[in-house]
């Protein structure tokens, strides 16, 4: 392991706490139009006629969800749940494998996957043969380039050597392990033990194996969490040689998601509490010598990462940040999402839905968005602001987003110039502001977003 030698990080402050900004819930904008404004009027026959659409020397990244995991975390938002004999991991595989077959075959030949993505829940609840069945499966069905990256998400309590051999053996290349926070306390109300020494174990068999791109992910905002907590987890995943590291706020949606019921609002950090424990998290990675992608991204100086944003090529996608140029992405399994160039649809989150639809020989297509000229303009220039900190800003966007910005003008986040927009260091904690200021279908009373910083 490297070992850091930080000064002392006890000064707060260096961050602007401006709570008409910080406190509101804005989208993250992996998507646009984000995915709260999909509809019914997208069926599994759009999404089809999209597939065939593509162009032969089209490029797809593919992400695979894995809708189970061993324990429910009471932090989570994700589309999961811990499997029983009436929704077992076994039938939702087949099914699975059958969506791949099904969206395969509707794939023009000489289209390449550069990309391969396991999320959940926890794809550490298949076992290595489950592993085995499903890449042969893809690797079968879909052209990969031989650099493809190939990545899983990982609960670090169900690293074992034996699944870790497997997934590399399909080719995995990238692990995102979910560290999260350190405090015991703090994992005790979120109903996820998990000692440092599980984490650092988790990360040798990862590294061991051979898998060369190491994420580690990590929260704020959690109930009874201090912003020494924050530190202490930022100082911890500085010294694991992670290539990045992102950092997440916590969005409290009981109303959406109702194992968050367990978590006490009156047990959150309150919003200056919240902003300066992103704070502290910057600050201690940037100390530590990762360079800041975006606005919650930490990534290692020789980082592909790092690379593409120098280099004005950062991207974002359903993962957040990446460097990931593929055409497209096609998503497999309940709840998973995926974006063509003409079409954005969702499959059903319903595991049982998800398995008689795909019994039938069809898409488990539930909603999605076509999206208009207009939307891709607008998503294109959200995707630069967020990723780019700067945009030429066109002269009709920008008398139609006068109101908002004039707000981020005064509040000095934003400068002009010319027609150049250019995010301000004191308004970079609130690019999300400065991206919705162009969504014309933005609602700031809308309470299905997560709070801004």
């Amino acid at each position: 392991m490297t070992s850091w030698s930080l000064p002392d990080r006890r000064r707060a402050g260096t961050w602007t706490w401006l709570p008409e900004f910080a406190q509101a819930t804005l989208p993250r904008y992996t998507s646009y139009p984000p995915a709260n404004r999909f509809n019914a009027s997208i069926d599994a026959a759009a999404a089809g006629h999209a597939i065939t659409s593509l162009g032969s020397d089209a490029t797809l990244s593919l992400y695979v969800h894995i809708p189970f995991c061993k324990k429910l975390c009471w932090y989570c938002g994700c589309h999961t749940s811990v499997p029983t004999i009436a929704d077992p991991v076994d039938s939702y595989l087949e099914a699975l494998g059958q969506e791949i077959r099904l969206i395969a075959a509707k794939i023009p030949g000489g289209v390449r996957v550069t990309h391969l993505h396991f999320g959940g829940g926890s794809p550490d609840m298949l076992t290595p043969d489950q592993v085995d069945t499903l890449m042969a499966t893809l690797r079968g069905q879909f052209r990969f380039d031989p650099d493809a990256e190939i990545a899983v998400e990982l609960d670090p309590r169900g690293v074992t050597s034996e699944l870790v051999a497997a997934f590399v053996d399909g080719g995995l290349n990238r692990a995102s392990l979910g560290v999260q926070v350190l405090s015991p306390d703090v994992q005790a109300r979120i109903n996820r033990i998990q000692p440092r020494d599980v984490i650092e174990t988790a990360i040798v068999r990862l590294r061991t194996a051979g898998v060369r791109g190491l994420n580690l992910d990590m929260m704020y905002g959690l109930p009874g969490q201090t912003r020494e907590d924050v530190i202490e987890t930022a100082l911890f995943a500085a010294t694991q040689d992670a290539d990045r590291i992102a950092v997440f706020g916590y969005a409290h949606v009981p109303w959406f998601k109702k194992h968050q019921g367990a978590i006490k609002a009156d047990a959150l950090p309150n919003g200056e509490q919240r902003f300066r424990q992103a704070e502290a998290a910057a600050d201690t990675l940037t100390e530590a010598g990762y360079v800041q992608i975006g606005f919650d991204h930490f990534a290692a100086p020789g980082d592909t990462l790092v690379k593409a944003d120098r280099a004005g090529q950062l991207r974002r996608n359903f993962q957040g940040y990446t460097d990931d140029s593929a055409d497209g992405l096609i998503g497999f399994g309940a709840s998973a999402i995926s974006s063509l160039p003409t079409l954005t649809w969702q499959n059903s989150p319903d595991t049982a839905a998800y398995r008689a639809t795909i019994a039938r020989g069809d898409l488990p297509v539930v909603r999605g968005v076509a999206p208009t000229a207009m939307d891709r303009r607008v998503g294109g220039l959200i995707e630069k602001i967020l990723c780019q900190f700067e945009a030429e800003i066109p002269a009709d966007l920008r008398i139609e987003a006068c109101p908002a910005l004039a707000a981020l003008e005064e509040a000095q986040l934003i400068v002009w110039c010319g027609q150049r927009l250019v995010v301000t260091e004191r308004g970079r904690p609130y690019v999300r502001n400065v991206a919705a200021a162009f969504d014309p279908d933005m609602k700031p009373s809308e309470t299905r977003h997560s709070l801004a910083v």
